[in-house]
């Protein structure tokens, strides 16, 4: 492994490991927030178990969906609930539009967002502080039919309504606001604790939670998916976990690197392989040369060369020349090579002798 494949592996271990931290801390939503949404089965102060037994008990049949918006599995046909939504997505926000487009029924108690709320409305719309906790109707609409007064929880209110239709409200401020979009109608009430157990049996809140769910018959259907409390996710994480991030991805770094620097050299692409055998032969045959006379330095070669050839050919240690010389052109020696097996020792013999052997060392069959 070379030394930026090492700094590399090391540093993507860092993140890694980085990462999953993160990813452990941001489950947690911070202490004190609301919990994830509203249960329809839940029979406490925050659950939705009132609501959902007055639908029923209305002719509204309550289906959970677990899916966000986003996938597509909202009816049209149906009215589309979301209590305490937390931050919606751009997407999923652009698909309740469009589910209202086509005739759909979209209610979102609880503030999604300033992004979420324009695309829901078709227009500029934000939710604040400024509100009352006792509210009237403002206007006459099928959501407020029957309702003199609405007990909320907070000071919530609509504080840009844009061109929606304000239904509840008081000192000038919308705490609910409806918008038809095509053919269908969107909703969007800025305290979701009006629907919830601990205020659904106040003043008129049953029967706007009723009326919420439209005509009579019409099923509803609970989206649970994007709920998450306000806080969770990477929000809880405080503002200085991103440096603290950041500051230990450089420490990471800047480990990575100086240990690669006493890794040593990059190791080699492959080991270093000896001359070919007939470079070797003949270096070793001009060392003899130089270091003995001629006779006595193409002796050695020359023996080396029939025995090698007498090992191959099967031929007796104590062959005849004329065995040998056969087993040599049989070998396919060059005939100066012969020579040199079976006679000459000079300098021109010793040289044909080391071409020999190395022809003969090339040979597959050779011991």
């Amino acid at each position: 492994m070379t030394r930026v494949q090492k700094v590399l592996a090391i540093a993507a271990v860092s993140v890694l490991v980085i990462g999953i931290i993160l990813a452990q801390v941001s489950g947690t939503g911070s202490s004190g927030e609301r919990p994830l949404g509203a249960d329809p089965s839940d029979e406490g102060p925050t659950g939705l178990l009132g609501l959902t037994v007055l639908l029923e008990g209305n002719d509204h049949d309550v289906e959970r969906v677990a899916e966000a918006p986003s996938t597509g599995d909202l009816d049209s046909e149906k009215t589309a609930l979301l209590v305490t939504p937390g931050s919606i997505t751009a997407a999923d926000a652009n698909a309740l539009n469009d589910l209202a487009s086509d005739g759909g029924r979209v209610v979102v108690a609880g503030d999604p967002g300033s992004e979420a709320l324009t695309r829901l409305l078709d227009t500029d719309a934000e939710i604040g502080e400024g509100g009352s906790e006792t509210v009237s109707p403002v206007t006459v609409s099928p959501e407020t039919a029957g309702v003199a007064s609405i007990q909320l929880g907070t000071t919530q209110a609509v504080t840009d309504a844009g061109s929606a239709l304000p239904l509840l409200g008081d000192a000038g401020q919308a705490a609910a606001v409806a918008a038809d979009i095509g053919e269908g109608r969107v909703v969007v009430i800025a305290d979701d604790d009006l629907l919830l157990n601990d205020l659904i049996d106040d003043a008129d809140n049953a029967l706007f939670g009723i009326n919420l769910a439209g005509e009579a018959g019409r099923e509803v259907q609970l989206v649970e998916a994007v709920r998450t409390p306000p806080g969770s996710g990477l929000g809880a994480l405080p503002s200085d976990w991103g440096w603290v991030a950041a500051g230990l991805l450089a420490a990471a770094l800047s480990l990575a690197w100086a240990r690669g620097r006493r890794l040593g050299p990059a190791e080699l692409e492959a080991r270093p392989l000896p001359p070919p055998r007939r470079q070797y032969i003949d270096a070793v045959a001009g060392a003899l040369l130089r270091a003995r006379g001629t006779g006595d330095a193409a002796e050695p070669l020359r023996q080396a060369a029939r025995d090698r050839l007498k090992r191959r050919a099967g031929l007796p240690r104590d062959a005849s020349e004329a065995q040998v010389r056969e087993a040599a052109e049989a070998a396919g020696l060059e005939p100066a090579e012969v020579e040199a097996l079976t006679g000459r020792n000079d300098e021109s013999a010793m040289l044909a002798a080391a071409g020999a052997l190395a022809k003969l060392s090339k040979t597959k069959g050779d011991a």
